[in-house]
């Protein structure tokens, strides 16, 4: 029953295809044609249409239109010689066949004044080959099908299909033209009097050359007899390996070579009334955070767009009751968005805040031994995270957003989840103050920077100490990491910046030249410069490289490349971006009137 059944459905789709002109076939499937004719081109044009697929070249029969010869024809040629395409040549030959077998159908039709106008404005394009200038000049006089007749060398034109030779990407460019537009006329000729060859793209001299196997172009690198020498090498591959060693000769000159100076991007808080605390710069360099005094943080933004919260799907925060009066002014700024948002839920000043990676969030600490976490969608304090006995000094978080990490003033650091409101680990060991707090890039070890001059090392997971890092000889206030995750800086009170191995756990430079407390560090992106920011008003720029440097005139460390100053009285951060842009914050001078 079964095979009744598949004979039955197999006959229906024979008859179907019958019914649509489509070709039986019972052989095997065959590779693909490297050439394709006319007649095929035609057929396939058929199915194509039947099928509902886009049509490549149409059979079109002759044309009403007198004018569309010239039109499509000037069209064809204006389209292959003002394009640098790198086919357009290729096609360009084309041209002759089509002009010839075009100037024939419009002789077989009667169009007397059309031949006349078509045959001048294009004749002269072929007069440069002597063997297309004789058909062009027996073209002149050529006028009825008799004439045709009597001329052997137009009759064979007729009797016989033009070859022209395509690689496959001059056949599908000129394929992609042909189906841009109406181009009846030119379809029409190629499907009934042109040969079209397409055949596959020949590898260029240098593949063989580079990458050819043994014996191809009579060249083989295992037979002594055939060797090329470097004479005999194309002039072409030549050029190609000059360019490239002169390319890699300039990025090793670039990358061993004296570092380019930092672009500084400075962004100053005015009128803050010695209020501020911290300010930190979101990754995508869109969004400005500052923690306050008056136990608020407030956010900017940076880019046009102004900050517009998404609306609360429950907020019973504005539900209105009858005794309430409204203000519509509040609801007008709340829908149009606007440059600054002030977050309140800490009841003490806030010292440290630091965005997700992805600057969808922002955590903030406090005096009020609380951190807080703030959706940067709807701007508001969305979780509560309590565990420190005492204020917290400083937050860090994570590079993938897994975990963040605290400071505080209870002598502990300790590690957190977003998911969790209690700490996951207490890093338990400093003497004093924990006043920084860093992660590695690869998250598997914090650093914590403490008020009794030493930086630790902890291991994220287990909770123990795998480093101590000693010779400051003040409380250490800032920590960085470089990108290459080898080595650790570390700043302090005692204006001294210190990068440790931590590998080795040694000390590998001690770059001096701030006069003052040392506030904040950056790495740059490539691990090679640093960036540190002093209340001495200066942010300075170190190549830890230490290769084309110069002693300073001023006692500075030789790895010193850039220093920055301005009308500034306190610098706050600095943030290496990506472009070599380092974003600094600060506040300006008191004496300034703005």
């Amino acid at each position: 029953m079964k095979r009744v059944r598949t004979e039955q459905f197999q006959y229906t789709v024979a008859q179907y295809l019958k019914r649509r002109q489509y070709v039986e076939s019972e052989g095997p499937p065959k590779g693909p044609k490297l050439s394709q004719t006319a007649e095929e081109m035609a057929t396939n044009l058929t199915v194509q249409t039947e099928s509902g697929c886009t049509n490549f070249v149409s059979a079109a029969p002759c044309q009403a239109d007198s004018q569309q010869y010239e039109i499509q024809f000037g069209q064809l040629r204006t389209f292959l010689t003002d394009t640098n395409v790198q086919w357009s040549r290729e096609v360009t030959s084309v041209l002759y066949p089509l002009f010839v077998y075009l100037h024939l159908d419009m002789v077989h039709c009667g169009l007397k004044s059309s031949v006349d106008s078509f045959y001048s404005r294009f004749h002269s394009m072929f007069l440069q080959d002597t063997d297309q200038k004789d058909i062009i000049e027996q073209l002149r006089t050529t006028l009825t099908v008799q004439d045709i007749s009597s001329n052997p060398k137009l009759r064979a034109f007729l009797d016989n299909k033009y070859v022209v030779h395509l690689t496959d990407e001059a056949y599908n460019y000129l394929l992609r033209y042909l189906q841009s537009d109406n181009n009846t006329a030119l379809c029409r000729v190629l499907a009934s009097h042109i040969q079209v060859e397409v055949t596959s793209t020949q590898r260029t001299v240098y593949q063989l050359y580079g990458s050819g196997p043994s014996g191809v172009g009579g060249f083989s690198r295992g037979d002594a007899s055939n060797n090329m020498e470097p004479g005999d090498v194309p002039a072409s591959i030549l050029q190609n390996e000059a360019a490239r060693n002169s390319l890699q000769e300039c990025i090793k000159r670039v990358k061993d070579g004296p570092p380019s100076l930092s672009t500084v991007c400075f962004y100053a808080f005015h009128n803050t009334d010695q209020l501020l605390n911290s300010a930190e710069i979101s990754a995508n360099s869109k969004l400005l955070a500052a923690g306050f005094d008056n136990s608020c943080v407030k956010l900017w933004s940076l880019r046009a767009r102004k900050l517009k919260a998404e609306p609360h799907q429950v907020d019973v925060s504005r539900i209105n009751l009858a005794c309430d009066v409204l203000d519509d002014e509040t609801d007008d700024e709340d829908s149009a968005g606007t440059e600054m948002k002030t977050l309140r839920g800490h009841c003490g000043p806030v010292y440290s805040t630091t965005f997700l990676t992805d600057s969808s969030g922002l955590i903030s600490c406090s005096e009020d031994t609380t951190i807080r976490y703030w959706n940067l969608g709807s701007f508001t304090n969305t979780a509560l995270y309590q565990g420190h006995a005492y204020p917290v000094w400083d937050i860090d978080i994570s590079p993938c957003s897994l975990y963040f990490a605290s400071g505080s003033h209870d002598r502990t650091a300790r590690l957190w989840t977003f998911s969790r409101t209690y700490p996951l680990r207490l890093y338990v060991g400093h003497l004093a103050d924990v006043d920084c707090v860093k992660f590695h890039p690869n998250s598997n070890y914090i650093a914590t920077g403490s008020t009794d001059k030493t930086v630790r090392l902890w291991s994220t997971q287990q909770g123990n100490s795998v480093r101590l890092f000693t010779g400051h000889r003040g409380p250490v206030l800032s920590l960085a990491f470089s990108p290459n995750g080898k080595y650790l800086a570390s700043a302090g009170e005692d204006q001294r910046l210190k990068l440790w191995d931590l590998a080795s756990g040694a000390l590998f430079k001690d770059l001096r030249g701030h006069t003052n407390n040392i506030t904040s560090l950056s790495f740059s992106p490539d691990s090679s410069l640093i960036a540190s920011a002093s209340m001495d008003n200066s942010v300075r720029v170190w190549d830890i490289r230490n290769t084309y440097c110069n002693a300073s005139a001023d006692g500075s460390s030789s790895e010193l490349v850039g220093v920055y100053t301005g009308q500034i009285s306190n610098v706050l951060s600095v943030q290496f971006m990506a472009c070599n842009l380092l974003l600094t914050t600060g506040t300006t001078q008191e004496n300034q009137e703005h």
